[in-house]
């Protein structure tokens, strides 16, 4: 009589996850036999983050920078749910969502993260977080219909001055440069701009947030947001009439409210195999997690560089086989994209801008896309 499979729960559609699905895609059919999988995803159209300041910037279409969870969880054999986790049991081993529960053997978590302006009075209920993409998305579809209809100009502000905050400035006012008459832009950032990166690629893309109309003020944290101004530490205030969020990374709390072994506010401790701390038959991905052995900034290249490891743990851990370490590369290729047809690159120190180096990251997200496409699969 075969053995009961064992189930495996996917909590999220993140991009670590999509190698997971692709894993599955190529086991024989016997391996597949020997897993339950299900995926529980609050979205079944999963954006890749790489190509969001393009699809702002219009550059690209909705569709060329979403995979397709549903053809892909099929070619999977994975039974996909759409469904936001809003508890887990790890004693019980059971996943609750508004829908219903969900029980597992092993599970995985890549959920991703949100800007933290919870700590900023006000921040939350009038401001535009970047995170999750599919609700600013959204959002960001009803500020551009509403454009037309002003009738006096408006203050946008971005808060955050690190790669998303800048490159989304820049798209966004790439988007609507037709209205630079009524549409004025800022960019706020408590420390300096572009943090971690080659001082030389910041001077660039100062250069085109000036170029684009964008006002810059570094060194300025928030208080506290009012309706239509902001109040900065100092005591300062800055008249606005809309905020964005692209402030760093804030973690779910129902991971750790479940127990699972967390740090720095709520972000689930791996060790380098990519599993909890705490609790074995837990694995997790992309910003929610860290190995406190080897910290790297919240950036998806690294949730892109986990995948493989984390599909061949799932599956060596449901198998009762060694796991494989992962080990995060210290120096990566960094592409920012700046508005227009234009990207900004480093790599080991080295900086170079241009046209081309935009074809060359589009070259790269691309081909990310085609990799995840129903006809690679």
């Amino acid at each position: 009589m075969p053995p009961t499979p064992k189930r495996l729960l996917l909590i999220g559609g993140g991009h670590a996850h999509l190698f997971v699905l692709e894993a599955l895609i190529k086991q024989s059919p016997d391996v597949r036999a020997r897993l339950d999988v299900t995926l529980l995803s609050r979205e079944l159209d999963t954006p890749y983050s790489g190509m969001l300041p393009g699809l702002v910037a219009g550059h690209y279409r909705t569709m060329e920078c979403h995979v397709d969870l549903r053809a892909l969880a099929a070619a999977a054999g994975v039974r996909l749910v759409q469904a936001t986790v809003s508890r887990l049991d790890l004693t019980g081993n059971r996943a609750f969502t508004d829908e219903g529960s969900w029980e597992f053997d092993l599970v995985s978590l890549d959920i991703g993260s949100t800007p933290p302006v919870d700590g900023i009075p006000g921040a939350a209920a009038t401001g535009l977080a970047v995170k999750p993409i599919d609700r600013f998305l959204q959002q960001w579809n009803e500020l551009q219909s509403r454009i037309d209809q002003l009738i006096r100009p408006v203050h946008m502000v971005m808060v955050g001055g690190g790669a998303g905050g800048v490159e989304l400035v820049l798209a966004m006012s790439y988007r609507l440069r037709a209205h630079r008459d009524r549409v004025k832009w800022s960019l706020v950032s408590r420390g300096e701009l572009l943090p971690g990166y080659p001082r030389r690629a910041a001077r660039m893309m100062a250069a085109r947030l000036a170029a684009a109309g964008v006002a810059i003020r570094t060194g300025s944290p928030i208080a506290r947001v009012e309706a239509d101004h902001l109040v900065f530490a100092d005591g300062s205030i800055a008249a606005c009439d809309q905020v964005l969020w692209a402030t760093g990374s804030a973690a779910a709390q129902w991971p750790s409210a479940a127990g699972l072994a967390c740090v720095d506010d709520g972000f689930i401790s791996i060790n380098p195999y990519l599993q909890s701390v705490s609790h074995p038959q837990v694995f997790a991905a992309g910003d929610m997690a860290t190995d406190i052995t080897q910290r790297r900034p919240k950036a998806g290249v690294f949730a892109v560089r986990q995948g493989p490891v984390l599909a061949a743990n799932l599956l060596r851990y449901a198998a009762g086989q060694p796991m494989l370490p992962y080990r995060a590369q210290r120096h990566y290729l960094s592409l920012l994209s700046g508005g227009g047809r234009h990207a900004v690159a480093s790599w080991y120190g080295l900086v170079w801008q241009g046209g081309w180096v935009w074809q060359w990251k589009n070259r790269i997200d691309r081909r990310f896309m085609q990799r995840f496409s129903l006809n690679s699969a």
